[in-house]
């Protein structure tokens, strides 16, 4: 098996706020936040794992922590990058750790900045997953940065 030299993989994702994600202030409500964050990380794990496979052996990627912290606040069609990163692991230690950063592309600031875990699940037997199957592994070890 390859040895992973901890290698930093970063992805960017653009974001542009939608009407409906507004609250009554007329700023992004932060439940969008997550959902932003989810969907740049389950980019990453379609890169290890496609859904045709997810279906087939019944693993699953769950949340298990989210941290956002909010820095500034952001309106309807300002355009934004996702920043997500995750450092490659050696081994599998029970937990996939994703950093994110959310910048506003044109003032370049901060909006927030957030970190995630996921855990893996045999959705057939409702166990944790204690190794990562070799195919998946392989892939994960391969991530381009």
């Amino acid at each position: 098996m390859k040895k992973s030299l901890a290698r930093l993989i970063k992805r960017k994702t653009k974001i542009t706020p939608k009407l409906y994600e507004l609250d009554m202030q007329g700023v992004v409500y932060n439940g969008h936040y997550f959902k932003w964050f989810d969907q740049a990380r389950f980019e990453i794990i379609l890169e290890m794992i496609s859904i045709q496979e997810i279906l087939e052996t019944g693993l699953t990627f769950m949340i298990a922590e989210n941290h956002c912290e909010y820095k500034n606040y952001v309106s309807y069609g300002e355009s934004l990058i996702l920043y997500t990163s995750h450092r490659i692991q050696p081994v599998y230690q029970g937990r996939i750790t994703f950093d994110h950063c959310l910048i506003h592309e044109k003032k370049k600031i901060e909006i927030a900045n957030a970190y995630s875990s996921l855990v893996v699940v045999n959705q057939k037997t409702k166990q944790l997953v204690k190794e990562m199957p070799d195919f998946i592994w392989q892939r994960y070890l391969n991530l381009k940065t």
